[in-house]
């Protein structure tokens, strides 16, 4: 097999790459930084300069994972927040069936414990912030009971990530009846207060 042809000034990315293809393929147990130098032809000193050991480079990989997400649940319309709500729910779901090794290392607090990495927890809470933003916004115009929003926020999230967490692992419906499931659960967070057609009626209004 031809070795893949890099260079050194972008020897960490091509590392990423190949450590993102091993993870979607095997799992994060396949990954040796050893086993990628072999891969990539360089030794394995050569990668211990951009990654001190395995965690740091799971870790990038993390970033990787929470910035993807954060960029697709920022894509939500936010026009209308009961259907934004219930639009991030879908997202975050589809996302971890799409990436169900790369979801469990971002998730995996045995793995990649909370503090070790600064830039990992970081990125892990401006992913969070848009679900937060979204709660907040709905709550404002009456889409949900009149509870913290951080207690709302953190119930939409352990809703989201249960639901994903037993999807991935096979204790739940697959991907056709998953959207359904997903929107039926997160509609329990909804206070029904306020119809989306009385939302619409608001803004017609709006100068």
């Amino acid at each position: 097999m031809t070795k893949p042809a890099y260079h050194h000034g972008d020897l960490p990315v091509q590392v990423q790459h190949l450590a993102l293809d091993t993870l979607r393929a095997q799992g994060d147990a396949a990954i040796s930084l050893r086993a990628l130098a072999k891969q990539l032809g360089v030794s394995a000193p050569a990668l211990y300069r951009h990654f001190s050991d395995r965690d740091t480079l799971l870790a990038e990989l993390a970033i990787g994972g929470f910035e993807a997400l954060r960029n697709r649940l920022r894509a939500v319309d936010q026009q209308i927040p009961r259907k934004a709500l219930i639009e991030i729910g879908l997202v975050y779901v589809k996302f971890a069936q799409e990436e169900p090794n790369l979801y469990r290392v971002m998730f995996g607090g045995r793995v990649l414990p909370m503090g070790a990495h600064p830039r990992l927890d970081a990125a892990g809470r401006s992913a969070f912030q848009v679900l937060e933003n979204t709660v907040a916004h709905a709550r404002q115009l009456g889409y949900l009971k009149p509870s913290p929003v951080s207690l709302i926020t953190a119930a939409a999230w352990s809703l989201v990530h249960g639901l994903s967490q037993l999807t991935i692992d096979g204790h739940l419906p697959g991907a056709n009846a998953q959207p359904m499931l997903t929107e039926g659960v997160l509609s329990l967070l909804l206070d029904g207060s306020r119809s989306d057609e009385q939302q619409q009626s608001q803004q017609d209004l709006t100068p």
